[in-house]
C-alpha cells in the first residue's frame, strides 16, 4: 500500500511516500480503501516523537487517526464490501496517512451520502471529541447557557453545531477576525479570546475546544452546578501536570475528554449531518504527497475548520 511514512521523528520535511506492507485483517475488523484523512494536533505530537514510548522507538511510522473510504473486505457483520465509511482509528493508533487501513468495525460508521470523503474524514476525531466532551462529560442536554472556547477550530466548529441542534444558548470565544464565521456556525454571542472573561457572566458549561484554558482561568465564570470540560490538560510543565491531576481528582466541576473511538458518537454525527444540522468545514485540502505542507499549516494556525488530506 502507499503511505506517507516517517522514517524518523522530527520536522515536517521528514514525510516520504513509499510502498509498505498492508496491515493484516482480524475478526471484527474491516479493510478500507482509504480516500481521505485529516490533520489533528495528535498527529503533530506523534510526528515530533513525544509519544514514541507508546508508539514505537524505531522504524517507519505512519501517523493519522481519521479515515474515510470504501470497505474492500469485511470480517464483521456491521459492514460489507462496497460500503462507504468514515471514522477514526484511535488517537495514538496512527496509520491513516495511507491508501489502505484496517480498523475495528465499531470504530467506523456509514458515511453520509451528502459528504465527500475529505469532508467525512474531518469529522472522525474532532467530531468524537466534541460529542464526548459535550454530551458525555458535559451533560449538554441539561444545560441552557454554555461557552465554547476555540469555537471556530476543528473541534469547536462541530461543538457549536451539536449544541445548536439542541437549542442551547452559545457564547463562542475566538479570534476577532472569525466573529462572523462563529455567528454563521450558530453562536448567539461571540467574545474575543484576547479579553478576559467578566466574572459577572456565568455559564452552565464551559467547553475548551482549543485546549488552552485551566480551571483557574474560568472558575469564576461557572454557575454553582456548572462544569468545565477540557480537551487538553496543562501538560507543558511538571507543575501543570500536577495541577491538572489535582483539579480532576479533588474538584467535581472539571472533566477531561479522554477521547476514544465511539460508535454512538459517530452515528450521532451522521444523523446530524443527514438532518442538515451539521456541516464539515475544511480550511484546506492537501494530497497525501504534501502531508508535510499540511502539518506546516497546522503549526502556523490561524485557520477555521479542519485540514484534510486526499488520498488517490
Amino acid at each position: 500500500m502507499k503511505a506517507a511514512v516517517l522514517p524518523n521523528y522530527g520536522s515536517t520535511e521528514l514525510f516520504v511516500i513509499k510502498e509498505t506492507k498492508s496491515p493484516a485483517l482480524k475478526d471484527g475488523q474491516i479493510l478500507v480503501k482509504n480516500r481521505a484523512s485529516s490533520v489533528n494536533p495528535i498527529d503533530e505530537i506523534m510526528r515530533s516523537g513525544k509519544t514514541k514510548l507508546m508508539t514505537g522507538m524505531f522504524g517507519d511510522q505512519i501517523v493519522g487517526a481519521d479515515f474515510s473510504g470504501t470497505v474492500v473486505y469485511s470480517r464483521s457483520e456491521l459492514f460489507k464490501a462496497g460500503d462507504e465509511v468514515f471514522g477514526f482509528m484511535g488517537a495514538l493508533t496512527g496509520g491513516a496517512y495511507a491508501d489502505e487501513v484496517v480498523v475495528n468495525a465499531d470504530n467506523a460508521c456509514l458515511k453520509p451520502a451528502v459528504l465527500s470523503f475529505t469532508e467525512a474524514a474531518a469529522l472522525g476525531l474532532a467530531g468524537t471529541t466534541a460529542w464526548q466532551g459535550l454530551i458525555k462529560e458535559g451533560s449538554l442536554r441539561s444545560r441552557k447557557d454554555i461557552l465554547i472556547n476555540g469555537c471556530t477550530g476543528g473541534v469547536g466548529c462541530i461543538a457549536v453545531q451539536i449544541a445548536k441542534s439542541l437549542g442551547i444558548h452559545i457564547t463562542g470565544r475566538c479570534n476577532p477576525r472569525n466573529f462572523e464565521f462563529a455567528k454563521q456556525l450558530g453562536c448567539d454571542q461571540v467574545v474575543s479570546y484576547e479579553e478576559q472573561l467578566s466574572p459577572v457572566v456565568k455559564y452552565d458549561l464551559i467547553f475548551d475546544a482549543a485546549g488552552k484554558l485551566t480551571l483557574t482561568d474560568i472558575s469564576e465564570n461557572l454557575t454553582e452546578t456548572g462544569v468545565f470540560v477540557a480537551t487538553k490538560g496543562n501538560l507543558d510543565s511538571v507543575t501543570g501536570v500536577f495541577n491538572t491531576a489535582k483539579d480532576l481528582l479533588f474538584k467535581n466541576n472539571m472533566k477531561l475528554v479522554k477521547v476514544s473511538p465511539d460508535e454512538v458518537a459517530l452515528n450521532g454525527l451522521k444523523e446530524l449531518v443527514e438532518a442538515g444540522q451539521l456541516k464539515s468545514y475544511l480550511a484546506a485540502t492537501f494530497p497525501l504527497e504534501q502531508a508535510g505542507e499540511a502539518h506546516r499549516m497546522l503549526e502556523k494556525g490561524g485557520f477555521v475548520g479542519k485540514i484534510a488530506i486526499s488520498i488517490d
